[in-house]
């Protein structure tokens, strides 16, 4: 009788109970993957070669549900009690690290934290439910997430930044063999009519990683052995690398026989075919492997109707973390909501542009790198003085509405974006100060080389707020942790870069800046503006 009372036959589980000890545990616990999917998403949005990662929690969704098919019988057996341990501190862990991770979506060690501690407690999960034959059969499914988290700076800049060096290497060289003159300059490629930038024809190497996303989905629904999962992955890059090649000699070649305007009406349909074609090429290259293993191309493999042992859903351990997931964003919010109030934009400042200065040209942006800025207001502009020294001058400001706005204020700054322009970085000389009105304002100075000659770059970065700054906040750990204290989120966002070319001595560029800053930046005293 008491069989009886602990295990109800199926006739008499009623349709709510299932809701209420089935879906709903599944559903509290699902706050902390909406959560996760949700603050990986600012990155998604903010970068472009990261847009692919809004696919990756229906992908993962779905091979979870495949596997749940085929799924083998659960071995129930009594979690150590050093394993309690171990999941209580990662759970504890999620709250300093997603309160961190609130205002450093930007920064890869947080996010990676933040995707394994959430990870993990779902594989502990997995293991109440099934045992570790359960977490072998679930861990990529689980696991596939990772995919979409943003990737270390120096790996993803210094992979980056050779690839299209090369992409643009082997571009000049195969245009020379339909003589048409062209020259590599660092990534890009300089022709008759102009300079092919590498927001025009070389971010088609942003694929690669939406390739190596696609190469490890299909290398699991296929089923594919391991040794072929690693050979499609190697083909899948080397498909989508001899592709971009190509999209880039095809805008290469508009650009050279029908001047650099062909290159608007080409680049988004090039970009689209390219990637469609790097996809069908994946997927065929899925499709033999699987047909070699099983048979047939579109063969998926048999689902025969398999009874399986029930499984002991951990309703409990589910709730439990779903709940404290729920306190963990309670505490986020209770934390900035007691700060901005504090925090609020009251005064800032802008940039008045030399209009009458000789020869000021302002600099039009195109339609593709305002959409990569996604800034509010501010232009750019270039000049010469009477000492001779040329500037250019760049002005972009990011109003107090998101998150997200602040994440692409803190992605475009020269170390990530001069690179791509074919500059090489010679010296970094630290923090230097300028007085404009009554502010000092931090300046991150830089010494460029481009085809042989120095260029100065002065670099500020600056939040509403506060009248005295360090400079670059978020930009290391201890800047980031700071910023968490004192409660810093949707505050507004401004940079100001500078590059002088010309001179014969940085002495002389510190001068010079001495006497321009008080002239370029018009002072402002605005209304407080809400970090809402």
């Amino acid at each position: 009788m008491r069989g009886f009372v602990d295990r109800p036959p199926d006739f008499l589980v009623t349709r709510s109970d299932r809701i209420f000890k089935t879906w709903l545990p599944i559903a509290v616990f699902g706050l902390l993957w909406c959560d996760l999917v949700r603050e990986l998403s600012k990155q998604w949005d903010a970068r472009e070669q990261y847009a692919y990662g809004w696919f990756v929690p229906f992908l993962a969704l779905g091979l979870f549900g495949r596997r749940w098919a085929t799924r083998p019988d659960p071995v129930q057996r009594p979690a150590p009690g050093w394993t309690w341990a171990l999941v209580g501190l990662v759970a504890l862990s999620l709250l300093p690290i997603r309160v961190v991770h609130e205002i450093n979506a930007d920064w890869p060690l947080c996010a990676w934290l933040l995707t394994l501690d959430v990870v993990a407690l779902s594989l502990y999960g997995v293991f109440l439910a099934g045992g570790w034959p359960w977490v072998r059969h679930f861990l990529f499914p689980v696991c596939f997430i990772l995919v979409a988290v943003i990737w270390p700076y120096r790996i993803e800049h210094d992979l980056t930044q050779g690839l299209m060096r090369v992409v643009a290497g082997l571009d000049v060289e195969i245009l020379d063999w339909f003589d048409i003159p062209a020259f590599q300059r660092g990534n890009l490629i300089e022709v008759n009519t102009g300079v092919v930038s590498i927001d025009e024809a070389c971010s088609g190497i942003r694929s690669l990683q939406s390739t190596l996303m696609g190469a490890m989905f299909l290398g699991e629904l296929y089923l594919l052995s391991r040794p072929r999962r690693v050979l499609l992955v190697v083909g899948g890059l080397v498909a989508a690398f001899c592709f971009n090649v190509l999209r880039t000699l095809l805008l290469t070649w508009q650009a050279a026989t029908s001047g650099l305007a062909a290159l608007h009406k080409w680049h988004d349909p090039a970009g689209v075919t390219i990637f469609v074609a790097s996809f069908f090429c994946l997927w065929a290259m899925a499709g033999l492997m699987r047909a070699k293993k099983a048979g047939g191309i579109f063969d998926l493999g048999s689902r025969s109707a398999t009874t399986h042992a029930p499984c002991s859903m951990p309703r409990g351990y589910l709730v439990t973390v779903g709940c404290w997931a729920m306190c963990v964003f309670g505490v986020n919010e209770l934390w900035y909501q007691s700060h901005e109030s504090k925090n609020l934009g009251g005064f800032h400042w802008a940039v008045n542009f030399p209009t009458n200065a000789p020869a000021y040209k302002e600099i039009e942006l195109t339609p593709t790198e305002r959409a990569d800025l996604g800034h509010d207001s501010g232009g750019a502009g270039e000049w010469t003085d009477g000492a001779g020294l040329h500037w250019t001058a760049y002005f972009f400001r990011w109003n107090p509405t998101s998150i997200e706005s602040v994440l692409r204020a803190r992605i475009h700054r020269p170390e990530r974006c001069l690179p791509a322009a074919g500059l090489r970085l010679v010296a970094d000389g630290g923090l230097v100060y300028f007085q404009a009105g009554n502010l000092q304002l931090p300046f991150r100075q830089y010494t460029y080389e481009s085809e042989g000659h120095p260029l100065q770059v002065y670099f500020c970065q600056w939040e509403d707020g506060d009248e005295k700054q360090g400079g670059l906040w978020e930009s290391k750990m201890a800047d980031r942790l700071r910023s968490v204290l004192v409660g810093r989120r949707k505050l507004g966002q401004q940079t100001l870069e500078l590059i002088v070319a010309g001179s014969k001595s940085l002495d002389q560029v510190g001068k010079a800046l001495q006497k321009e800053i008080p002239v370029l930046i018009k002072m402002e005293s605005a209304p407080a503006l809400s970090a809402h």
